[in-house]
């Protein structure tokens, strides 16, 4: 039996489906109001986006805005992905729901951690029903924002045993690498030509996922 944390966005769930239309919402109102001259940005551009903190994120694509815009915007943003779940937009990667249950089935404890803000977490826990494989959840907001490698230490205290780390982001594979525990680096997820060559294991499909984690407890 493993403790097995898996990222969410990118890992999990294929988040672009609501996070490239509610970006673009956001844009707009920067652009609407004069905080922003526009700026086309394609899909790739925005998805790029995705795996960071908010506070992260923004500095990552504007940060020259006051905070007090920054946080006005990103309010919009997450709205507009809170109605797109709620008309049934979000969407768990297909296979993901089969791979989640195989793991519990094979006696692993998973967990949820994702670099979001608390109420993202509990709308999706809410809406794809996580409470079904979760042993417990974990959000980047609870612990202020500080990188995933640091809240780990918090996960650690909590529950004992050997950990697998799970996700499509370097932010994922940091905690690996910083607490030098084995990863499956999701390269169906977000993350850029090879920013998850040091995982120690690579799937291009989430199905695959129960089978590279009994590959790494060999």
């Amino acid at each position: 039996m493993a403790n097995i944390i898996l990222d969410f966005d990118g890992t999990i769930h294929d988040c672009a489906k609501i996070y490239v239309p509610a970006f673009r919402v956001g844009h707009k109102y920067l652009v609407d109001n004069n905080y922003l001259t526009f700026k086309e940005y394609s899909d790739k551009e925005v998805i790029s986006y995705l795996g960071y903190s908010p506070k992260a994120m923004w500095e990552k694509f504007a940060p020259e805005l006051d905070s007090k815009i920054q946080d006005e915007v990103t309010g919009i943003v997450y709205e507009e992905m809170k109605r797109l779940t709620k008309d049934g937009k979000s969407v768990l990667y297909n296979g993901a729901a089969d791979a989640l249950q195989a793991l519990n089935d094979n006696g692993h404890r998973l967990f949820f951690l994702s670099n979001c803000a608390r109420n993202y977490m509990e709308l999706h826990r809410q809406a794809h029903h996580l409470d079904r494989f979760y042993t417990d959840f974990f959000c980047s907001e609870d612990f202020g924002y500080i990188p995933k490698p640091e809240i780990f230490k918090s996960i650690k205290e909590k529950y004992s045993g050997e950990y697998i780390i799970v996700g499509d982001r370097i932010f994922d594979l940091e905690t690996a690498l910083v607490h030098n525990l084995k990863s499956v680096g999701c390269t169906y997820g977000y993350c850029e030509p090879n920013e998850l060559d040091r995982a120690t294991v690579l799937i291009p499909d989430v199905s695959q996922l129960p089978q590279a984690v009994e590959k790494i407890l060999k």
